[in-house]
């Protein structure tokens, strides 16, 4: 009779220690999280200082003719736009050939393509900087790798500044990418895995806002100092400082078990539980071989037909609303407008407006094709709010898609094929430089940003739904695709993350709701 009883588990998970005794989001995890997130700024510095560094100068109107009474030339300078292509090169030139690598190494009419080509080769770079991480951080752990992918970005950013020529400076972009991918891979694993399961998608969305931050400190830099040298020379500081910070962050308990560091992970877990005024479980943490038998990578989730249905939407999501909203925001540098009031705009409201789902962007995209001027920048600047809601929540939602032991599989791939989805925005700009074809990358954004919606409609909500520890916690491997049921999510605020006391308590009556579930 005893014999056939099954054996009672008498160790615990890093999420079963955080949930029982030691906290899901106290005061250790809230100064750990900053700390950690602070990373992720530099990091989109290196991003976002495209928008400024490869600014189209003849748009710009970065150029002058050399005879001021040259009629041909004023007429073509009045129209501020490639006019000048058709002039004879020597009757202008720039007035500031430094402000931009398109000017300084003259990418522009016949040569246009390699200005966007150099974004896409970023973005290629963070393709290869994922699958890096990827192998990096299971070996080195995530604290090692932040700090020398920090340094290695600093590294490669001071030398894009001294760059002396075009093809030297693609080169050392692609390497930036790698560096900056992983680099903001690595700070958010560091700043939400200590987190308690509960709130760990909420803080993956907090997380956003220190990119945005990221991206405001690159306006201020461009507009204070509009040269492309001074600015990439500038946004590689913070990344070699942000080092400094590390010794005050622990790496992560989850990590630390995984390897078999089980006295460093118990001490990681005695500091955060210090500063909550919490203590250490009862029961002990489980082994090595339980700790890694928690993870599980993407083979489990495509033999199972629920996960596979769900991560492959997500997935295609997550490429067409990181297409769309780098292809809008690339796009704000040619239209009307200062291009630092276009970018500011778009950072300070769109970014912070996560309501309108991803489809609004798309509709938004098909207008800005059908309009010019002053009102095309207004659909532009919706485009892209409604891709940085799709962007900004499309972490979340997968998360609580699937179980606990596939979501860092499933989130490393998400971030890969969001690139993948980035590095298309570029290429499909190169159509810009032709007056034929200036509108057709709007009409491809709106309907891929419009599918991107509708493909939602295939998933269950998960509003005040709990998420399964494991892949058996789903139950059987039917569909997930057998609702067309509209129900807009709705996620509390993320200042609660900074202001409530009692984290856990008030969602312990949510978890009974299966997602699934009518």
């Amino acid at each position: 009779m005893l014999e056939s009883m099954p054996s009672l588990r008498v160790d615990l998970t890093v999420d079963e220690a955080l949930q029982q005794s030691v906290g899901e989001l106290g005061r250790g995890q809230r100064w750990r999280f900053c700390l950690a997130s602070l990373g992720l700024v530099p990091a989109a510095m290196q991003t976002y200082m495209m928008y400024f560094v490869g600014l189209e100068p003849l748009r710009q109107g970065f150029w002058q003719c050399i005879e001021p009474a040259d009629s041909s030339c004023l007429s073509a300078r009045k129209s501020k736009g490639h006019s000048a292509c058709y002039l004879p090169p020597d009757v202008w030139d720039w007035t500031d050939r430094g402000r931009s690598i398109a000017s300084e190494w003259d990418l522009v009419c016949g040569n246009a393509w390699k200005l966007h080509l150099v974004n896409a080769a970023f973005f290629a770079g963070c393709i290869v900087g994922v699958t890096i991480y990827a192998a990096l951080s299971q070996h080195l752990g995530r604290k090692k790798v932040l700090g020398l992918s920090a340094i290695l970005a600093g590294l490669l950013g001071l030398a894009s500044a001294a760059a002396p020529a075009y093809w030297w400076y693609m080169g050392l972009r692609v390497c930036s990418g790698m560096a900056a991918a992983s680099m903001t891979l690595a700070a958010r694993a560091l700043a939400i895995e200590p987190i308690g399961p509960t709130w760990r998608g909420m803080a993956g969305v907090a997380s956003c806002f220190f990119i945005i931050s990221g991206g405001l400190v690159t306006i201020l830099i461009a507009f204070l100092a509009p040269s492309w040298r001074a600015v990439t020379f500038l946004a590689a500081l913070p990344c070699i400082m942000y080092p400094a910070l590390l010794p005050s962050i622990y790496e992560s308990p989850s990590w630390l078990l995984s390897v078999g560091r089980k006295g460093e992970a118990i001490a990681g877990l005695a500091a955060i539980a210090s500063a909550n005024k919490t203590h250490l479980p009862d029961l002990p943490l489980g082994d090595t071989t339980a700790a890694r038998a928690e993870q599980k990578g993407l083979l489990v989730m495509l033999h199972h037909a629920r996960l596979r249905n769900r991560l492959l939407i997500m997935l295609a999501i997550s490429a067409c609303a990181s297409q769309v909203y780098f292809g809008m925001s690339l796009s704000l540098q040619d239209m009307a407008g200062a291009v630092y009031v276009n970018q500011a705009v778009g950072f300070a409201i769109g970014e912070w407006w996560v309501r309108p789902p991803g489809a609004s962007g798309g509709t938004a995209c098909l207008l800005c094709g059908l309009t010019s001027g002053a009102l095309q920048r207004v659909w532009a600047l919706a485009g892209r709010f409604g891709a940085a809601s799709a962007v900004g929540l499309a972490q979340l939602y997968l998360a609580e898609l699937l179980s606990s032991d596939v979501q860092h599989a499933a989130l490393a791939a998400a971030a890969q094929v969001s690139q993948v989805g980035a590095m298309a925005a570029p290429a499909l700009m190169m159509l810009t430089q032709l007056p034929s074809a200036a509108s057709v990358p709007f009409f491809v954004w709106g309907p891929t940003a419009i599918a991107a919606g509708l493909l939602l409609w295939l998933l269950p909500d998960t509003l005040g739904a709990s998420i399964p520890a494991s892949v058996q916690d789903l139950g059987g491997a039917t569909s997930s695709a057998r609702r067309l049921k509209i129900r807009w999510p709705r996620w509390p605020g993320v200042r609660q993350l900074f202001r409530n006391k009692n984290q856990s308590s008030q969602w312990t009556h949510l978890n009974d709701i299966d997602p699934d579930q009518e």
